[in-house]
């Protein structure tokens, strides 16, 4: 199970380097439940983390190169599923 970005929503960074994202997450979220025969069956979901940049990091400017970047922070999501209903 990975828990890959597939699409960037946003992605804000502070004055002082913090960078938020709001994304799609692979298998982050249960979509069914584990039976007696079947282990849970994870999905997509609407995620929100963050990190520090370092001062010598620099910020992909291609969206695809911009999730490559993402997905290599290793970061801790929580689920966010209430940002579509915001827009």
């Amino acid at each position: 199970m990975s828990n890959d970005v597939t699409l960037i929503y946003n992605f804000d960074i502070d004055d002082e380097g913090y960078a938020t994202v709001i994304a799609i997450v692979e298998d982050i979220r249960i979509i069914h439940d584990a039976t007696k025969l079947d282990p849970p069956e994870y999905g997509p979901g609407v995620c929100k983390s963050g990190f520090y940049i370092g001062e010598d990091d620099e910020i992909p400017l291609s969206e695809d190169e911009l999730i490559d970047y993402i997905n290599e922070q290793d970061l801790d999501w929580e689920i966010y599923e209430d940002y579509l209903s915001e827009y």
